[in-house]
């Protein structure tokens, strides 16, 4: 075949290409994380303040005041850019962009120093991740390796380059004080290897603070008290109750280095190289002591403060992956010549080697595209899938749990959670330009008795938790408990929670029964009606003449007519009731544990099941309508962790696989529509699955 040369400049731009395809396809596709509306937030505020002409609310800007200014106006000149009538979403992905530019730009530094070490920085797992979402790094990465790469070629401190490297120095600063680390290289660079005079070394510095200042808006009032507020806050940060509650080891960033990103497997789709990467680092650490001191430096002193400094978030990391990158390209480099220079072996292999005709070659490449192009159709078809899901978790919100028991929906398009670590209401943004609220009770901030929360209700002016440990009302700011002993049965673990038509409370307990009507309770057990005393779901039906209330029990199914006081048991197959439904005809759901999905319509029972139905388990532990005439199945594996999730419309069942939608895989627990007619999917390990089917 015809040799195809390949230049350096074509290399380069064949790898910061890649860096872009990659970091786009990242910022597409990566969940919201923790601190990106916190910054957006200040991108919002900054956008306002200017619109206004108060750069006074700029440059005293309280929030976030521990990190520079600099990235978040980034983020709030793209908020400017697309108008007053940008929405979160929409800022989020502006934002995305421009670490996506400042990512790109710093991988087309690297790979113009070294190709190789730029096309690992391109590759890079926890590179692409945090240079794809709006956090701060981007920027003071790329300035970071622009100071070093500069002082590096700076023939003298008069030179422009001694300049532009202190300029650099400032601008890294200025979008993140962690990147400060990298003064040690520099350092290193100009003391022992340019030599230059202590003079030399206070102008650069003095270039370097003076960057900083101008460019970081928070110091233009009182820079001296802020910047030492914004140093000794991450400091008193480092020994705060959340980075203890966490718990890293002190050798957690050489867990972050030496390891691809397990976090997302559905972005980073191809074979993770960062163990590849560390590993080649560190064989060519001792080369790179001889040839090119300054990397091993590099390595040497970042590694030792992040190390030594408490706080170990992975995005700390990011400042030594460049050093990394080189001194695995030199490893790569090296073993690559040394193969080459076994002449002698190589002429022995290349005598072995078949020589296949044209025909051969014409076959592979057009295999090869049949398989790439099949390749990228299957991810198109999955990204179209995601389209419509998005995901709350413990590490995107304030969400206290990624156990999700129980949802309600509350007043004013709320959304009452309850989890395994306390209860939540979520309230949406009064305005597109702010993120959504959190109120979160615990039994440490509230009067709920326990923490795990498996049951919420809303009535009028009131919230009812069914807690592990009892029930609790809260309303008007108060809080007040009932326990077993109120409830007139011997357990106080509160599985299920339903409103009566007559405005009575009922509760399913894991001993009975009760219902107030807010005097007093009354008690139903196995001895007066129940199939079985551990009562797991209720429903209550509005009839003519009365309430009818449902009990799904671990033994079967019992009704009650409230009217009469007449009971009916039902036998629905193996395993206890799960979940109880009455949908927008009147029809009652039962999800049983063992014996599928059932539905009472016109006096009977009719099932559906893995035999005669598309239900992907018989374990149903969840079933919901969202709108007339569509009913939801969560199921779970009986042996295995994880769940499955249906749609059913009475005549055709539609399937929501983990690896084609954005359903997380997670046991399905609870479901619940918002105000904005999404469906929010409640799960024993992945938080919330949220589904806006109109985007499809």
């Amino acid at each position: 075949m015809p040799k195809i040369r390949l230049t350096r400049r074509r290399i380069v731009f064949g790898v910061v290409l890649l860096a872009a395809m990659l970091r786009l396809w990242a910022a597409l596709q990566l969940p919201v994380d923790f601190d990106e509306p916190v910054y957006l937030q200040a991108a919002f505020d900054y956008a306002r303040a200017v619109r206004a002409g108060d750069w006074n609310a700029v440059i005293d800007y309280p929030q976030n005041r521990e990190h520079p200014a600099l990235v978040k106006l980034l983020y709030g000149a793209g908020v400017l850019a697309l108008g007053k009538s940008a929405t979160f979403d929409d800022t989020l992905l502006a934002a995305r962009l421009i670490s996506v530019l400042f990512g790109t730009l710093a991988v087309f530094l690297l790979a113009q120093a070294d190709p190789l070490a730029g096309f690992l920085l391109a590759i890079h797992t926890l590179t692409v991740k945090y240079t794809s979402q709006a956090y701060l790094e981007a920027l003071p990465l790329f300035a970071a390796i622009a100071a070093v790469f500069a002082l590096r070629s700076a023939s003298s401190a008069r030179s422009r380059r001694f300049y532009l490297s202190a300029l650099a120095l400032g601008l890294a600063a200025a979008g993140k004080l962690t990147y400060l680390p990298i003064v040690l290289v520099l350092a290193y660079i100009a003391v022992w290897e340019k030599r230059f005079r202590w003079r030399d070394l206070l102008l650069y510095c003095a270039v370097a603070v003076a960057a900083l200042w101008l460019l970081n808006p928070t110091l233009w009032h009182d820079p001296l008290r802020r910047l030492a507020d914004a140093l000794f806050f991450h400091a008193r940060y480092s020994q705060s109750a959340h980075v203890q509650q966490v718990g890293y080891p002190w050798y957690q960033p050489l867990l972050w280095i030496s390891r691809s990103v397990p976090w997302h497997p559905e972005v980073f789709f191809y074979i993770g190289f960062d163990e590849i990467i560390f590993v080649l680092a560190v064989a060519g650490l001792v080369r790179e002591w001889r040839r090119r001191r300054w990397i091993a430096v590099w390595i040497v002193t970042v590694l030792i403060v992040l190390l030594l400094w408490p706080t170990k978030w992975p995005q700390y990391t990011m400042v030594l992956i460049p050093a990394l990158c080189m001194a695995a390209s030199a490893a790569a480099t090296w073993a690559y010549r040394w193969v080459r220079e076994q002449d002698t072996y190589w002429q022995w292999f290349r005598e072995m080697v078949p020589k296949p005709p044209r025909a051969f070659w014409v076959i592979a490449v057009a295999a090869l595209v049949l398989i790439s192009v099949g390749y990228a159709a299957t991810r198109l078809e999955i990204m179209a899938g995601r389209r419509g899901w998005s995901h709350i978790t413990v590490s995107n919100t304030l969400l206290p749990s990624n156990m999700v028991y129980t949802i309600a929906p509350g007043p004013g398009g709320q959304m009452i959670l309850g989890t395994e670590r306390g209860a939540a209401i979520w309230t949406p943004a009064a305005s597109t330009d702010v993120p959504d609220a959190w109120t979160v009770f615990t039994a440490a901030n509230s009067g709920l008795p326990n923490d795990r929360v498996l049951a919420v209700a809303q009535d009028e002016g009131a919230l009812w938790f069914g807690t592990e440990a009892g029930l609790a009302r809260y309303a008007s700011g108060e809080w007040r408990v009932y326990r077993a002993r109120d409830f007139g049965v011997g357990g106080e673990q509160v599985r299920a929670v339903a409103l009566g038509g007559d405005g009575r409370v009922w509760v399913g307990t894991d001993a009975g029964a009760s219902v107030f009507d807010g005097q007093r309770w009354m008690a139903y057990t196995a001895a007066s009606g129940l199939a079985d005393d551990s009562v797991m779901a209720l429903a209550v039906q509005a009839t003519p003449e009365g309430d009818a209330v449902w009990f799904g029990t671990q033994k079967g199914l019992s009704l009650l007519d409230t009217a009469t006081g007449a009971w009916s048991q039902f036998a629905l197959g193996p395993g206890g009731v799960a979940d109880l439904m009455v949908d927008s005809n009147g029809r009652v759901w039962a999800a049983t544990l063992g014996g599928g999905l059932h539905v009472w319509e016109s006096g009977a029972w009719r099932s559906y099941n893995v035999s005669n139905s598309p239900l992907p388990s018989d374990t149903v532990r969840v079933v919901y309508e969202s709108e007339p005439g569509v009913i939801w199945v969560g199921t779970a594996w009986p042996v295995e962790v994880g769940g499955a999730l249906a749609s059913f419309d009475g005549k055709a069942w539609k399937m929501y696989a983990a690896d084609r939608t954005g359903f997380s895989g997670a046991e399905p627990l609870a479901m619940a529509v918002d105000a904005e007619g999404r469906l929010w999917i409640g799960t024993s390990s992945a938080g919330l699955d949220v589904y806006r089917a109109a985007d499809r």
